[in-house]
């Protein structure tokens, strides 16, 4: 290039005014690697020299004006030829696809919003100004080539194209093949290490870890538990099958108790209210059908209405099971380890005795649906409503001869190792914020759907994942694969990984997925989890065709119900990880799965390889690669955008629809000095700040790294300041205000505001009082988190 300038310069007939002066330093272990550049205009500076360490000069002498007429013409042609060159090329490698911006254009455009979603942007590009300056367009693309060679079209692609080797069917019956799956197990520790040794062949040794706590688990003991029928003219012992023989329900009382036999339908809490208004439920055993609700909420809203024990059987209406077979299930309402409520469970930690209020102080026991119809067939009492009759047509209480129930249950309490197994897919700029997939590995049994489905697809993810890295893909985010233990004793393993962990992880992690029963089914799609992850889902399921149609899995949630949400949304069950997640770690989760109605038999030792492939009719492998794609496309979004796709403005309309249930007990309150005047103001800054960090966003250059990530940060905030900081995280470990237990969530809130309005004189008005003014505070601070610095908050109502 220096011959081009000279020969210029001579060209034009002037002097090259200036020269460069290098500086070469030899460093101790002699390599010449410093160079130092200086910049010299005057005419006086004929030859200059540089004395370096061991003697060595170096000259560069100043051009003069000798060439000839001949040079000057050779040297304009090549000057010429090389910018020709240079042109031809650029223009060539802008018809490469998916490697530049001009050969994407087209189909970025295509993602360019139409609504809100500004974050549907692609990285690298500015698609609503297109009439930037070479130095802008320049540095977007510095920043493109540093993040991602490519697109978002070319992720899509090369996710759909290696999902096509896919073989979930072997791995399922891999890890269902494997002897006893339980908690703590031998073959739960075979699993560990061969999920341990493929996270290694695809992500490299030093990208994957374990690591283990020591948790309190609940298990048969050699007496084994019993039921009579005792007082009447029945008399006698239940024989409980030998199928039946090692189902039992963990964390139960021990002990012994006799009472009348009531019949409660399914145990949830409007029908023990219509229970109520014909039988005394006190100091009963409660016969209830399994569904709809977790095992521990049945024993909690029995044991709320004074009974001594619970019965859980599988009505013949709900489940296609053989007679013998009962259900597995754990009765602790709560997460996590029971003896370790609120701190993790890491080296035996030498904390006092404790134990969750989450323990029930009831006896339960799971029964088969032979052993359930011999003591329903001999119930009296009224007949159950319509709705309710399965195998149980009477409502008790007691037998017609005067016979009661006597329930016996011997489990005990033994320490177990557990361990949990992570993989990572490092991020390349923003390396300490993840996006966590987990899932299941225990089980009841075979689990082909309680943690096959979820484990193979965990597998599939991290080796998609690790493919499209070697072809090119560079997330910006990190990408944590796990594998969580205890998960059939209430999500141990994930719940005593984010207590132990508790203080930076909604720091760290932006998104979680939860691949636990991913596949109990076919075309049925169904999500549960964080509101801030509706819109991501809404716009990976529109991408991905349903597994069992031509149309989208979006446009057919749309044919169900106008309101897409609505469609695909289901209760959120209490046991599992992605409750974890976003009630006790205040971190967006989700979790997703395909069903056939609500009758897969999970929990048993029915739910085989064969079971599954019955239930999907064979569709397994199709079934199961449609979600890793939907899971693929979200969790690329999460990584490959500038801001996170996480719809923090969600909680604005989802606060005033819970405080405008508040509003109806309006007249109440104020006969008390109440006003609810705060609590709207509260919600008001929470709707104003997110309106503002949205123009924020829309206003600024999203290319800049740490423009972007202080925004980020604040949207990674916003879930975890939805806990309530009022409340004991020991005694009351689930704080989310929207999503919690307790008193001091909206629910609690409205439930003790029922009870002023009926019964006052039970009710405890300071307490509401309390609980709204708590309210109050968490939704003004996660305004503040998502307003930013301190100089932009306000407090002023």
């Amino acid at each position: 290039m220096d011959n081009i300038r000279t020969a210029i310069s001579n060209f034009f007939g002037s002097e090259l005014r200036s020269y460069t002066r290098f500086s070469l330093t030899r460093q101790a272990d002699g390599d010449v690697s410093r160079v130092e550049m200086k910049s010299a205009d005057t005419e006086n500076d004929e030859e200059m020299g540089d004395g370096m360490p061991d003697g060595m000069q170096t000259h560069i002498r100043k051009p003069h004006n000798k060439c000839k007429g001949t040079l000057k013409i050779f040297m304009f042609a090549v000057f010429f030829l090389t910018i020709g060159f240079l042109i031809g090329y650029l223009a060539f490698r802008g018809q490469m696809s998916g490697t530049t911006l001009a050969s994407t254009e087209s189909s970025l455009k295509s993602l360019k919003p139409t609504s809100e979603s500004s974050w549907e942007t692609a990285p690298g590009l500015n698609i609503d100004n297109e009439e930037e300056d070479e130095d802008e367009n320049a540095d977007a693309s510095d920043d493109y080539e540093n993040t991602s060679q490519l697109f978002f079209d070319d992720l899509q692609k090369m996710l759909q194209q290696a999902l096509r080797n896919s073989d979930l069917e072997t791995k399922i019956r891999t890890i269902s093949g494997v002897g006893d799956h339980q908690t703590g197990s031998h073959g739960d520790l075979i699993n560990t290490q061969f999920i341990r040794d493929e996270f290694m062949k695809m992500l490299k040794q030093e990208n994957v870890w374990t690591d283990n706590h020591y948790v309190t688990l609940q298990v048969n003991s050699k007496s084994p538990n019993r039921i009579w029928i005792v007082g009447g003219g029945n008399e006698g012992e239940i024989e409980l099958e030998e199928k039946n023989s090692e189902v039992y329900c963990p964390y139960s009382a021990n002990g012994t108790f006799t009472g009348k036999l009531v019949y409660a339908n399914y145990g949830m809490e409007e029908d023990f209210k219509e229970l109520q208004k014909q039988v005394d439920v006190n100091g009963t055993v409660v016969i209830v059908r399994a569904g709809k609700i977790s095992f521990a909420e049945k024993v909690l809203n029995a044991e709320k209405m004074k009974a001594g024990g619970v019965l859980i059987y599988p009505d013949r209406q709900d489940y296609d099971l053989n007679g013998d077979v009962a259900m597995f299930g754990h009765v602790h309402m709560g997460l996590g380890d029971p003896r370790s409520p609120g701190f993790p469970s890491f080296n035996h930690t030498q904390f006092p005795p404790t134990k969750s209020s989450g323990l029930p102080g009831i006896l339960a026991h799971s029964i088969s649906a032979n052993v359930a119809s011999r003591l329903l067939r001999f119930l009296g009492g009224a007949d159950a409503p319509t709705s309710w009759q399965g195998i149980g047509s009477k409502l008790g209480p007691g037998f017609n001869d005067g016979g009661q129930i006597k329930l016996e249950v011997n489990n005990v309490e033994e320490i177990r190792e557990i361990h949990n197994v992570f993989g990572v897919i490092k991020g390349n700029e923003e390396m300490d914020h993840y996006v966590v997939i987990g899932a299941q590995r225990d089980s009841f049994g075979t689990g082909a759907a309680e943690s096959g489905v979820g484990t193979a697809l965990l597998l599939e993810m991290a080796r998609v994942f690790s493919k499209m890295v070697e072809d090119g893909f560079r997330p910006r985010r990190s990408v944590i694969f796990a594998s969580w233990s205890g998960g059939d004793f209430g999500a141990i393993g994930a719940t005593e990984w984010l207590e132990g962990y508790m203080s930076v992880m909604h720091l760290k992690i932006c998104a979680y997925f939860s691949l636990d029963k991913a596949v109990l089914g076919g075309n049925d799609f169904k999500m549960f989890g964080s509101s801030m992850m509706h819109r991501l889902i809404r716009d990976s399921i529109s991408m991905v065709k349903s597994p069992l149609s031509s149309e989208t899995i979006f446009k057919l949630a749309l044919a169900r119900n106008r309101n897409w949400e609505e469609a695909v949304l289901t209760p959120m069950p209490m046991d599992t990880s992605v409750y974890a997640f976003l009630a006790i770690g205040g971190i967006p989760a989700v979790g997703l799965r395909f069903v056939m109605g609500d009758k897969y038999p999970y929990n048993t030792e029915v739910d085989t390889l064969d079971t599954l492939l019955q239930f999907t009719n064979k569709k397994l492998e199709v079934i199961g690669r449609a979600m890793a794609e939907v899971i693929g496309i979200s969790v690329i979004k999460l990584v490959m955008h500038h801001s996170l796709p996480l719809d923090y403005h969600k909680y604005s309309n989802e606060l005033t629809e819970h405080i405008v249930k508040i509003q109806q007990y309006k007249p109440m309150l104020e006969e008390r000095g109440l006003t609810m005047q705060w609590l709207f103001s509260a919600r008001g800054a929470y709707f104003r700040a997110a309106n503002t960090l949205y123009s924020e966003m829309g206003g600024s250059d999203l290319h800049n790294t740490l423009i972007c990530r202080i925004y980020n940060n604040r949207i990674m905030r916003v879930e975890y300041h939805f806990l309530s900081p009022y409340v004991s995280i020991t005694s009351c470990p689930y704080r989310h205000l929207l999503y919690g237990k307790g008193h001091h969530t909206f629910s609690g809130i409205l439930e003790q505001l029922v009870l002023l309005e009926k019964t006052p004189d039970l009710a405890d008005f300071n307490m509401i009082r309390e609980d709204i003014a708590y309210a109050t505070w968490t939704i003004q601070g996660a305004a503040n988190a998502l307003s930013g610095e301190v100089w932009t908050s306000s407090n002023d109502f």
